[in-house]
């Protein structure tokens, strides 16, 4: 069973009020060069397939060696970073004591941009794992939660999935169609990431 797991939101934790990001890149100065900021740019402005755990392709170093970040007024150190703007096929920052957590793990390959933050400390890093699409998901022993209802779901089939599926639905745990799959972190289209529980 996979749970979804997400930095916290909450001002007294981030620091910050506006519940969605603590930093953010700046165009002029957030990238080492032009050519790493235009590689950037082109690599995650690509198509989505490339994003997908089938086809995942990650991130090439060389062509981007580090991300910098800048925070909002207030904003606290923590091991989890939102950031802005928003990027497909990246999650969040973490420090490197999060990196050092998920070595215990078994994890597919995923983006790791090293990274820092203006007047922070901490050692950062950009990371993004690899999309799997809703065909991975075993909907009969998965757990749904409609967010205005407030009713949880589940003992779905695919087709009732898709009815209810959207912004008002929240995802609680899944479970994969694949006993074999192989990575104890996955990041389901459209929902988040989720860590396996043990």
């Amino acid at each position: 069973m996979y749970k979804i797991i997400s930095p916290s939101s909450e001002p007294s934790i981030i620091g910050v009020n506006n519940g969605v990001y603590q930093v953010e890149l700046i165009d002029k100065k957030s990238f080492i060069n032009k050519e790493e900021k235009q590689y950037f740019e082109n690599f995650f402005n690509g198509k989505f397939i490339s994003f997908i755990f089938d086809n995942f392709q990650n991130i090439n170093l060389t062509k981007i060696t580090e991300l910098k970040y800048f925070p909002l007024k207030k904003a606290k150190e923590t091991d989890f970073v939102r950031f802005s703007p928003n990027e497909m096929g990246l999650n969040f920052i973490v420090s490197q004591k999060v990196i050092d957590i998920f070595k215990q793990f078994t994890i597919s390959d995923y983006i790791k941009i090293p990274s820092k933050i203006d007047g922070f400390n901490t050692n950062y890093y950009t990371i993004g794992f690899p999309i799997i699409t809703d065909n991975f998901i075993n909907f009969s022993k998965s757990k749904f939660y409609h967010l205005i209802n407030k009713t949880e779901f589940n003992n779905l089939s695919h087709e009732e999935y898709k009815k209810i599926s959207g912004a008002l639905v929240k995802t609680l745990s899944i479970e994969l169609t694949d006993n074999n799959f192989k990575s104890d972190i996955i990041n389901l289209q459209g929902q988040g990431v989720f860590f396996q529980i043990l």
